[in-house]
């Protein structure tokens, strides 16, 4: 089977909906859509016992004590295996307990390593995406040949694990290259599997369509933030790292995010947590403070995002001569009347 293993970059698209953004007509006159994604990663990370050359040090609490240093650190593998010990179960108590529907974004390698979860997983009611075999940046030193059949290998296993032969409907790489969705769109293809949507993009607050690198119906792209990510938490010098400082931060973007939705606008946002992190007791703590928040107000939908993708493509279904990177051009309406006519 042929596979085309060049680079597929999303066309880069600088205007998006313009002035005036597309009404996403969310159920119910919604003014907000809200999804959370938890990463299911620990023990898919970079190790010494993986053929590495040293620990995983991204988004642990001590990164500085890593740089430059080569080969295994127990107590940086102490930190993630907190998340599947400790930060799991906890994620799951916390959603079940607000009856807030999650997206669990699975690593297979994880699965097969830290098999303990996955039914709970699966019985939470959790919508299941696939972020591939390995959690690692595939920018550095992965060749094409081998991130494809690791994709394919994901692909294959998540199925048999689970069981269920009609997943994942959307991907999420996270740290990914500038080849993976045409990789995992190939692989999806050659699979018989509908790809809803893929998650990796950071342009926008809402859906969009975009060219698919594999056939003319088009990409659904729902994009995520890594500015109310719980990566802050161990970003030293890159936004909130205290419990507190990250609720007030979620508060605020969901309350703009809001206040634009009643002018008009509804808008999207993306949670992504991560175990290790988010399941600290703090942290998680004033994570379910903002959910009893968000619950608080009317007009809020609360998603997974396969819905969210479903609700869309319902909506505004693929278009070639509207999607982005095709005709970008300023349209007058009544808030942008037109050149000289302010």
């Amino acid at each position: 089977m042929s596979r085309d293993l060049s680079d597929f970059t999303l066309e880069r698209e600088f205007v998006g909906y313009g002035y005036k953004n597309i009404d996403p007509k969310w159920p119910k006159g919604a003014k907000i859509a809200i999804n959370f994604i938890a990463q299911y990663n620990v023990g898919s990370e970079r190790s010494i016992e993986l053929g590495d050359a040293e620990t995983e040090y991204y988004l642990t609490e001590l990164p500085i004590r890593a740089r430059g240093k080569k080969g295994k650190d127990d107590l940086l593998e102490n930190q993630y295996e907190y998340g599947t010990r400790i930060g799991v179960p906890r994620l799951l108590d916390l959603f079940k307990r607000q009856g807030v529907p999650l997206t669990w974004n699975m690593y297979t390698l994880a699965m097969e390593k830290v098999p303990y979860w996955v039914k709970p997983i699966l019985d939470s009611g959790a919508e299941i995406t696939l972020g591939g075999k390995r959690w690692i940046d595939l920018l550095d030193g992965v060749s094409p040949e081998e991130e494809d059949s690791m994709i394919r290998e994901s692909l294959d296993k998540l199925q048999e694990i689970t069981g269920d032969k009609t997943i994942p409907a959307g991907w999420f790489t996270d740290r990914r290259s500038n080849r993976t969705i045409r990789l995992y769109a190939q692989a999806m293809e050659d699979k018989g599997l509908p790809l809803l949507y893929s998650s990796d993009s950071c342009s926008d607050d809402l859906p969009f369509w975009t060219k698919s690198p594999v056939h003319d119906k088009g990409l659904l792209m729902l994009p995520f933030s890594y500015d109310v990510s719980d990566a802050k938490y161990n970003l030293l010098g890159n936004g909130p790292n205290t419990p507190q400082a990250y609720f007030k931060y979620l508060k605020d973007t969901f309350d703009i995010l809001y206040e634009e939705g009643v002018d008009g606008e509804p808008k999207m946002m993306t949670i992504l947590l991560h175990p290790h992190i988010t399941g600290r007791g703090t942290r998680a703590y004033w994570l379910e403070q903002f959910l009893e928040y968000i619950k608080s107000v009317d007009g809020v939908w609360i998603a997974r995002r396969d819905e969210i993708a479903k609700h869309f493509a319902s909506v505004h279904p693929y278009d070639p001569k509207t999607a982005f990177g095709q005709t970008p051009k300023p349209v007058e309406d009544d808030k942008y009347p037109g050149p000289g006519k302010w």
